[in-house]
């Protein structure tokens, strides 16, 4: 299901891929704790309001479970193996904030209204082909990793053997995925995607109040992080 392009709380995709940049710089700088909760709760609210309670949920639900992980300084002293446990979970708490913020942006942008911004903005062509191949990729690799699980499922093939479970799984995705993006390429080419002329866009987007409050909040909570 993707939001509404009329919902009030659904931001331009522009902004939603400025912001998910923004967020990503807090991988490389981090902010201070109650501003990672000031990130959280703000993309979580947006996805509640857009009609995704269950993402909005797991997002404060993941944070909070990543918030009770021990720190870095606090295991240094542990066994290797605790220390190479505890940084799986502390790497992924890292990459947490543009996760969500990326998923957000994913789930409530469609192909349509993604090309129609980026037409706006006058991007080239290199950056907005991919972008758009990308958006329609995921939902469809998504689609068929249920379809063969499903199928695994009818046959009885269940986790108790690990690397068979898993190749049967990796090998039919990596024909899947190769499959999907030439069909996808296929598809682009036969809508003259390249052709240079102007196109008439079907959806028009524009630059509402809840851009620059979304990219206002995100922009302040991300530059306080840093400077607290």
């Amino acid at each position: 299901m993707l939001a509404s392009l009329d919902s009030t709380y659904n931001p331009n995709p522009i902004t939603k891929f400025l912001i998910t940049f923004l967020v990503g710089l807090t991988v490389l700088h981090h902010i201070e704790f109650y501003f990672e909760i000031g990130i959280v709760l703000l993309i979580s609210f947006l996805f509640y309001k857009n009609g995704f309670k269950v993402d909005a949920i797991k997002g404060v639900f993941f944070f909070g479970i990543f918030s009770l992980l021990p720190k870095l300084n606090m295991i240094e002293d542990s066994h290797i193996m605790i220390k190479m446990f505890f940084m799986l979970f502390i790497v992924a708490k890292m990459f947490y904030l543009p996760y969500l913020s990326g998923k957000f942006m994913i789930k409530t942008s469609d192909v349509g209204s993604v090309i129609s911004s980026m037409d706006k903005v006058r991007l080239p062509r290199g950056i907005s082909i991919p972008i758009a191949v990308m958006f329609r990729f995921f939902p469809s690799f998504k689609e068929e990793k249920y379809n063969i699980r499903l199928a695994m499922k009818i046959r009885g093939i269940s986790f108790k053997n690990p690397v068979s479970y898993m190749e049967y799984i990796i090998v039919p995705l990596l024909v899947i995925s190769s499959n999907i993006a030439d069909d996808i390429s296929k598809a682009a080419e036969t809508k003259c995607i390249e052709n240079p002329i102007k196109k008439i866009r079907y959806i028009s987007v524009r630059l509402r109040a809840v851009d620059f409050v979304y990219a206002a909040l995100i922009l302040v909570i991300v530059i306080g992080g840093w400077l607290w």
